[in-house]
């Protein structure tokens, strides 16, 4: 470590350097704000975090220290965003690629492989499998059918009759929605509509924006904030609770996601004809054995748990992988993976559909710009991003693709255990090496 470097180190852990001071004091002390020496800031800044954190606790921080990922950011050529806040290092999950997959969709079209990074041994197999029943079949079917993400203000009125008056203009008033429209400065996103729920004097007002390729969050939570801050200043004596009421609904298992859809709503379906269960999967696998299995555990199971939206196999387990492969806000996993699946059992096979209401992915944004996740939404043919709007094809496609990848696991996942103890045998064998 540098003279210079050692300084900053001793301002670090005495205080004079703030934690979010730290990237910007070694890129101007030490670098002369050079554009090109952000990345060397930033290691350096997370190198001596994790010193720092190793002298004071007494624990090897090694393996961390020494995975970086790059992704600060020069802005307006003098302020570094370092992407998260304190960071010293990054967390390595291993990646596996099943494919590829035959998807014949809207916007995922062709052999399609399939990146997927989990510690969880027989998932990434599941797939596979899934896949080869698939491609035997013809391919999936995968279709988009709503493309809006939400943010909820919460706002109270003076009384009752004031809050019936607003929730009723902002469904009627179309030269209202579009005057609302000019308080937005970010030409990415456009609020579509409103959805106003009274609660006595409290209105929650479910804003529907599109946001392009991004998945929108931080987008349209300011876009919503100034629309309220308009909206209030026309109001009078109206006051803001919170800019996010949870009836969004974000990063929560909720209802109003699967009635109302939220980031992308996608259907996928396939026919398996009888033949290919029977060469695929274990001896007794048939189609009538599939249906009963998707009845009896993702419904009547899930209906006696008081299970919220979670009726199917394990679909969380597939966008868990995907979306950490592909660099997606991981805490929208719980809303995500809500998820619906059918099997009806037919005279020479089995009709398999998979609905996913709430799918919230981007491919531009946060983790999907940097490292890793960008080489594998390129390999998926989602690493671009439009120049409008309503140019977002990039997105509709890799919301087919997530939603292909579930519909693989699950339907091996419902084949599995219409094979008695297949499930519980192959993950034993797997992940322990061991006979069952």
């Amino acid at each position: 470590m540098s003279k210079d470097l050692s300084q900053i180190k001793k301002e670090f852990v005495t205080g004079k350097v703030k934690q979010q001071e730290l990237e910007m004091k070694i890129f101007e002390d030490l670098y002369g704000s050079d554009p090109g020496k952000v990345k060397n800031a930033c290691q350096d800044a997370a190198i001596i975090r994790g010193e720092v954190i190793e002298e004071q606790s007494g624990v090897s921080l090694n393996l961390i220290k020494n995975s970086q990922v790059d992704n600060g950011n020069l802005v307006g050529g003098n302020t570094i965003i370092p992407g998260i806040e304190m960071k010293v290092g990054a967390a390595l999950i291993p990646m596996g690629i099943a494919g590829p997959m035959k998807i014949t969709g809207e916007y995922a079209k062709g052999d399609i492989y399939i990146p997927l990074a989990t510690n969880e041994a027989a998932l990434i197999a599941g797939v596979q499998r899934g896949i080869k029943a698939i491609n035997m079949a013809g391919g999936l079917k995968t279709m988009v059918h709503y493309d809006g993400m939400t943010r909820a203000p919460l706002i109270e009125a003076p009384d009752i009759y004031e809050g019936k008056k607003l929730c009723d203009e902002v469904q009627t008033n179309k030269e209202l929605i579009k005057e609302l429209n000019s308080c937005i400065n970010d030409p990415f996103v456009r609020l579509e509509y409103i959805e106003p729920y009274q609660l006595g004097t409290k209105v929650f007002l479910r804003m529907v924006f599109k946001t392009g390729d991004a998945m929108g969050m931080n987008g349209v939570t300011k876009a919503s904030a100034d629309i309220t801050k308009y909206l209030l200043a026309k109001l009078k004596n109206w006051e803001l609770i919170t800019v996010s009421s949870n009836m969004c609904t974000d990063k929560k298992a909720a209802h109003v996601n699967i009635l109302k859809n939220r980031g992308k709503g996608v259907e996928t379906e396939i026919f398996i004809p009888e033949e290919v269960l029977k060469q695929v999967f274990k001896k007794g696998v048939t189609s009538r054995k599939v249906e009963k299995v998707v009845f009896h555990k993702c419904y009547l199971g899930s209906c006696l748990s008081g299970t919220i939206s979670g009726f199917n196999v394990n679909a969380a387990n597939s966008i868990a992988a995907f979306f950490a492969a592909t660099g997606q806000d991981l805490a929208q996993v719980i809303s995500s993976s809500s998820c619906f699946v059918q099997a009806d059992a037919k005279e020479d096979g089995l009709h398999f559909m998979v609905s996913l209401p709430c799918l919230e992915v981007a491919t531009i944004g946060g983790g999907t710009m940097f490292g890793t996740a960008r080489e594998a939404l390129k390999l998926i043919g989602c690493d671009g991003f439009g120049s409008s709007v309503d140019d977002n094809n990039n997105v509709l496609r890799l919301a087919e693709i997530a939603a292909a990848t579930v519909t693989a696991l699950e339907f091996n996942t419902a084949c599995s255990q219409a094979a008695a103890y297949e499930m519980a045998e192959s993950h034993v064998r797997l992940a322990r090496g061991e006979k069952a």
